[in-house]
């Protein structure tokens, strides 16, 4: 029996309530079972991120609320090379053979989707589940949409001390300020 297992990646610098957000909307209704979060380990577009170690401990801390069906990953981490989404994918289904994969993307991210390595061999391995986002490229009968924060913005709140509360969960924040992250 397949079991339904979505795959939802991302830099999560820092992982914000709209990522929480996304991943309990995929499981209401992408009729997934669990969902895998995965912290990219080293973007292939050279995103610049806080260290590897941060970001999977503030993405675990985000999924919390969620329970058991998120389960955070480090499974790009044990990889060599870039993270790209074919591989990661390729090392899930060998992790879980048993697994029915769907991706879980933003609609924000759909546009990039044509830089992404082997994307048509991944739309084959896998379901694509999108998730509306605004300024996404989005159904017109979307009804749902997912705040529109960026990890982009709350870094630069951050750094200029304005408030980032609405948009972060309390303990991502206490992380953030404990380790003294997004300060320069």
């Amino acid at each position: 029996m397949h079991v339904p297992i979505g795959i939802f990646g991302g830099t999560f610098d820092p992982p914000h309530i709209s990522h929480t957000l996304a991943v309990l909307y995929a499981l209401e209704t992408g009729g997934l079972e669990r969902i895998v979060v995965i912290p990219c380990f080293k973007h292939p577009l050279g995103k610049s991120a806080s260290t590897f170690e941060h970001r999977l401990a503030m993405t675990r801390l985000a999924m919390e609320p969620i329970g058991e069906r998120a389960i955070v990953s480090d499974i790009e981490a044990r990889r060599d090379g870039a993270s790209y989404t074919i591989d990661t994918v390729r090392s899930m289904i060998k992790e879980m053979p048993n697994a029915e994969i769907s991706l879980i993307i933003g609609s924000d991210i759909l546009k990039e989707t044509r830089l992404w390595k082997d994307f048509a061999e991944l739309e084959k391995m896998a379901r694509i589940i999108v998730i509306p986002r605004p300024g996404g490229e989005n159904p017109p009968a979307a009804r749902f949409f997912l705040p529109d924060i960026s990890s982009t913005e709350i870094r630069r709140r951050l750094k200029s001390g304005e408030d980032v509360l609405p948009f972060l969960s309390r303990r991502v924040l206490e992380y953030i300020r404990r380790h003294k992250l997004y300060q320069e």
